[in-house]
């Protein structure tokens, strides 16, 4: 029997994408460690299992499914395969998907931490008589998609023993052998939403559509650059459905106007919408508001210690605010976050500072908040020098490689024409 455990560990031969790689090592770690967490006693509990697809392009409406389901208190449980961190691991070297790998790789291990309503799935976790997923049984194939596709269905077969499964997945082929051997599916539609996840998974047993939110517009990375293939055409592209959901990302060009894509919808039925375009600069910084929000808040749990836990009692009354609180870090704003670490190290910033260029546009009573597009390309230079600033301060892995790749698609979208808004 072959131990299929060397892929993970593999280190990348170039030096890049470190610290994702040990990330995904330690999902892959804290997996074994959530054995224990099972899914809530209520005949409407569910698992979901979700596949790479899923997490690297529409990641935004499972995020937001996720947050939805926790402010509801609703008894569902996201699983990740193992193979689905595996296949994560192989996007770290790769230019058109190593950002989006990296997002979901930044928010799967926070959720993880949590155990609370996103799990990976353990070693043992597998209907396999090896006992393990991670070894081959004789006469098994390694090598492919289908190998994945196995390895999922396998984790799909091992929930559905203990609860209701269904399959999250972009991939057909996965669906329709999911489907035969009796475990649900659901697929992204082009307008997808948490909305349409809780319809698909309860209908309207037990929850009321509209306490889940609508589908919202989200960057889409190559779909905007002028120089990706096919993104000069007048029709469609249509969105592959492979494994990883990598090629031809969705770009609706009705009357030849790449600009006709969604804002959020506010109807159940979202293929009777009509809907307005966004422009990519605008969706690129609700995702970087996301990630390096998250970022930060991870610094400073990770430096801070005991003083940022919320239960530091001895604090001096002239140390920083943020010392000073005594709420967990992860309840902290972004503006105490970086004045945590600015203070601490003493980093100088400058105009727009980070709690301002990271606030979600036309945030109320707030001033400063803005869109995308309303920041100047020099805004966004010195956003991200900000944010370099502090990284380099701390010596933070994970912040210096997602700048390196977040400079690309800032170059893209401000090669876009601000029209059609």
């Amino acid at each position: 029997m072959a131990d299929w455990t060397g892929d993970l560990s593999l280190s990348d031969p170039d030096g890049h994408d470190g610290q994702l790689h040990a990330d995904l090592m330690q999902i892959d770690a804290l997996a074994n460690e959530d054995v224990e967490m099972q899914a809530p006693l209520s005949e409407y509990a569910v698992y979901l299992v979700v596949d790479t697809n899923i997490l690297l392009h529409p990641f935004e409406v499972l995020s937001q499914f996720v947050d939805d389901v926790e402010k509801l208190s609703l008894p569902v449980i996201v699983i990740v395969p193992g193979a689905v961190v595996l296949e994560l691991d192989r996007q770290k070297n790769r230019k058109d998907l190593s950002m989006y790998a990296r997002r979901a790789t930044n928010w799967l291990l926070a959720r993880i931490k949590e155990r609370k309503l996103v799990k990976g799935q353990a070693q043992d976790e597998t209907c396999k008589s090896t006992g393990n997923w991670k070894i081959m049984e004789p006469g098994e194939i390694s090598t492919g998609d289908m190998y994945n596709d196995t390895l999922i269905l396998d984790c799909c077969m091992f929930y559905s023993r203990i609860q209701r499964t269904v399959l999250c997945s972009a991939d057909k082929n996965l669906c329709i052998i999911s489907q035969t051997q009796g475990i649900p599916t659901i697929s992204p539609s082009p307008h997808w939403s948490s909305r349409e996840i809780a319809q698909s998974l309860y209908g309207d047993m037990i929850v009321n559509p509209s306490q889940f939110a609508g589908h919202k517009e989200s960057y889409r990375g190559s779909a905007w650059d002028p120089k990706a293939p096919g993104n000069s055409e007048t029709t469609a592209v249509a969105q592959s459905q492979d494994r990883n959901g990598d090629a031809g990302m969705v770009i609706d060009s009705k009357n030849n106007d790449p600009w006709n894509n969604s804002k959020e919808s506010n109807l159940g039925d979202s293929n009777t919408t009509t809907w307005q375009s966004e422009h990519p600069i605008n969706m690129l910084h609700v995702a970087v508001i996301d990630h390096f929000s998250r970022l930060l808040t991870e610094l400073v749990g990770r430096v801070g210690g005991d003083e940022v836990s919320g239960t530091d009692l001895n604090a001096s009354q002239h140390a920083p605010q943020t010392q000073r609180r005594r709420k967990h870090y992860t309840q902290w704003s972004v503006a105490e976050c970086v004045e945590y670490l600015t203070e601490k190290r003493k980093v100088k910033l400058v105009n727009p500072r980070p709690e301002v260029f990271l606030l979600k546009a036309y945030t109320r009573g707030v001033a400063g908040s803005r869109p995308g597009k309303d920041w100047s390309r020099q805004d966004w230079r010195m956003a991200m020098a900000n944010l370099k600033a502090i990284s380099d301060a701390w010596n933070d892995i994970s912040m210096t490689e997602s700048l390196l790749q977040l400079e690309q698609h800032v170059d893209n979208v401000f090669s876009v024409p601000l029209r059609g808004i």
